[in-house]
């Protein structure tokens, strides 16, 4: 009964709406269709488009596969002939966008529509962005990848051998794993890595890229210790950077840079005398200080990173690995640094700089009557090279911090007293002005109103 209903009302919607011829979207016709690098400057995209008529609009749809909050794509219009066939050419030009690191990968594809109002759309195509100048090489383990050239076999081992000991020291200290693989791109010296990035600083030695899974460094030629560290202090930067990802929080800097500088191991004999002599001199700088941008001098940034190490093993110590994990987690959730760290410790900021200084012997922490401000996120990448050349080791000049002694010792002064008095007095002429015109406009008012009455 119900079989023969459904075929009875099949039936009279085929009489009543007759079917629709269904048309295939049309294939687009695209030859010679590839990306050419002037590494690190452009990379420009050809084609050849074919369609039954003249091709009237054309657009090229491209971007880079990174870890975002949506989906980006952006959109050129190249210029072109309006014919059957046509060739289009457009160029990204990274000097104005910004550059992309090294082992990228890069994607694109090209819509067109003819004068019939067909629409095309090719084949999504990919390329690494990389330079094809050197010969370069790949050695696995696990997910880790690192890329190298200008050096033997074994140098690459060693450095891969570092990355591994790297993921272990990270997954212990703060449970920090990768869920993707992770590509190390090794230059034989500073000079050739910062040939790759544009816009860099001239010190950077190392640079991480969270958002690409990806981070880069030049090898110092001289001391193999120093070039472990740097493998291990930027994959901690890529381990951190994917936990934390969050497109409204963030990470202070003495967090970050303290975990990397944690996972390294213990501080050096220049960086530890630097801290004992700021502890002793009471010039150490206030935790609120090291949440944003390092200094760009180079004795408050290596106390800096100092502090840094000093703090997170502070916390590592005496409260334990999982507390870091579940900080970094409340730091994803975008909870700002101090609801986190009272959420997880039970203290804010000030909280722990007062525990820390107590533990390291430092005089207390000086009571400022200005709120230090806070940083604000970005959706501008910010490139963060953490291990510089080993005689010039400066961190991200992007923000300048405060700190718990300025450079002349003075404290900050408000204006002249002459000066506010004669704003006073300014202030008050102003108002007696316009209450001698509401005055009198009143008075003309009423005067008249009186006139009319009489």
């Amino acid at each position: 009964m119900r079989t023969g209903t459904i075929n009875l009302f099949l039936l009279f919607a085929m009489l009543v709406f007759p079917a629709q011829p269904v048309f295939a979207a049309p294939r687009a016709d695209v030859t010679e269709d590839q990306v050419t690098f002037d590494f690190p400057n452009t990379a420009t995209f050809s084609a050849t488009l074919e369609a039954s008529s003249s091709i009237t609009s054309v657009t090229l749809e491209y971007g880079n596969e990174q870890q975002t909050c949506g989906d980006v794509i952006a959109i050129a219009f190249p210029e072109f002939t309006s014919a059957k066939t046509t060739e289009v050419v457009w160029t990204w030009d990274m000097r104005q966008s910004g550059s992309l690191p090294p082992g990228a990968s890069i994607w694109w594809r090209w819509r067109y529509t003819d004068e019939s109002g067909a629409e095309f759309s090719s084949e999504l195509n990919t390329a690494i962005w990389l330079d094809d100048v050197h010969d370069w090489q790949t050695i696995t383990s696990g997910d880790l990848r690192l890329h190298w050239y200008g050096n033997d076999q074994s140098f690459a081992q060693t450095m891969l051998d570092a990355g591994v000991e790297g993921l272990r020291r990270n997954k212990e200290q703060a449970g920090l794993t990768t869920d993707s693989p992770i590509d190390l791109y090794v230059y034989p010296n500073y000079d050739d890595m910062r040939d790759a990035i544009l816009y860099e600083p001239s010190w950077t030695g190392g640079m991480a890229f969270p958002d690409y899974n990806i981070f880069i460094m030049g090898v110092s030629g001289s001391d193999s210790t120093w070039d472990k560290n740097t493998v291990i202090h930027e994959l901690t930067h890529i381990l951190v950077g994917h936990f934390t990802f969050s497109c409204i929080g963030t990470v202070p800097t003495w967090l970050n840079e303290g975990l990397a500088m944690f996972s390294e191991g213990a501080l050096d004999d220049n960086m530890q005398s630097l801290l004992d002599q700021a502890i002793s001199n009471n010039t150490v700088l206030t935790i609120r200080s090291l949440n944003g941008g390092f200094s760009e001098l180079a004795d408050k940034a290596n106390l800096s990173y100092s502090e840094s190490h000093s703090i997170v093993t502070f916390l590592i110590n005496e409260y334990g690995q999982e507390k870091i994990t579940e900080l970094l987690g409340a730091l994803r959730d975008a909870k700002p640094i101090d609801d986190a760290l009272v959420e997880v410790y039970g203290f804010d900021t000030d909280g722990l700089e007062d525990l820390w200084r107590e533990s390291v012997g430092a005089a207390p922490r000086p009571v400022s009557a200005q709120a230090t401000s806070q940083p604000t996120p970005t959706f501008v990448p910010t490139y963060v090279p953490v291990s510089g050349a080993p005689l010039a080791m400066t961190p991200t000049p992007y923000a300048i911090p405060t700190s718990s002694f300025t450079e002349s010792g003075d404290a900050p002064k408000g204006p002249p007293i002459a000066l506010t008095i004669a704003l006073i007095c300014f202030c008050g002429m102003i108002l007696l002005v316009f209450g001698v015109l509401a005055l009198g406009l009143i008075v003309r008012s009423q005067n008249h109103k009186a006139g009319k009455n009489g």
